[in-house]
């Protein structure tokens, strides 16, 4: 029986996916689930892709099963591709999804940046999910604009028929006010309840239960 699949996208770059990604590998491994992760492209890599060898550490794989494609700039990977001369190849990225559905219970994609950030031209993240089944993950930042590019992003997969698993608004701090109707605000207008993470919480310790039913509720 192939094993469940999720695309964890962001709202945004820089608003928690990896962070979320690291600790949800770790938490469901901690639960005798077994996981692997695939970034299928990073860029940014000077030397060693610093987010997939964070999430090489968490599921025990090595840095080179997790990533396929790096690139130095820190671009989308279709602009990688423009400035760089390497294009991805989406063939090679989807039998490694499959390959890791075969042998694990759970996989999870990070993505780079937003749903639809193109990994080569005329091809999104988004299209990559609903080729290939995955669940989406909506990871957004806790604080003020989040309510709209966090809706944007959820239209956008319901729109193009993915199945919208769950929303995660990350790094509350208690500093901005909108913090507060924020999540409220969310679930109205998606009918998803949004997984709330504070800044600097264990989430191992705090969340564990929430991230495992997240990942292993209904089907996929």
């Amino acid at each position: 029986m192939m094993g469940k699949a999720y695309l964890v996208t962001g709202t945004d770059t820089g608003v928690g996916k990896t962070h979320f990604t690291y600790w949800s590998a770790k938490i469901l491994k901690s639960a005798n689930i077994k996981v692997s992760c695939l970034k299928p492209v990073e860029t940014g890599v000077e030397d060693i892709p610093q987010d997939a060898k964070l999430l090489a550490e968490a599921t025990g794989q090595d840095v080179r099963d997790v990533v396929i494609y790096t690139y130095k700039l820190p671009l989308s990977p279709y602009a990688g591709f423009l400035e760089e001369g390497m294009e991805v190849d989406i063939g090679i990225i989807k039998s490694k999804i499959r390959e890791y559905r075969e042998s694990n219970d759970i996989v999870i994609v990070e993505g780079a940046g937003g749903i639809c950030v193109p990994i080569r031209k005329g091809y999104t993240y988004g299209d990559l999910a609903y080729e290939e089944g995955l669940s989406v993950i909506v990871v957004g930042r806790a604080g003020l604009g989040t309510i709209n590019h966090t809706y944007l992003t959820w239209f956008y997969a319901k729109e193009k028929g993915l199945d919208i698993k769950g929303i995660v608004l990350s790094g509350f701090k208690g500093e901005d006010i909108s913090e507060k109707t924020n999540p409220l605000i969310i679930e109205e207008m998606t009918g998803i309840k949004p997984l709330c993470i504070p800044y600097g919480s264990n989430i191992q310790k705090e969340l564990h239960g929430d991230i495992v039913s997240l990942f292993l509720s209904g089907s996929n």
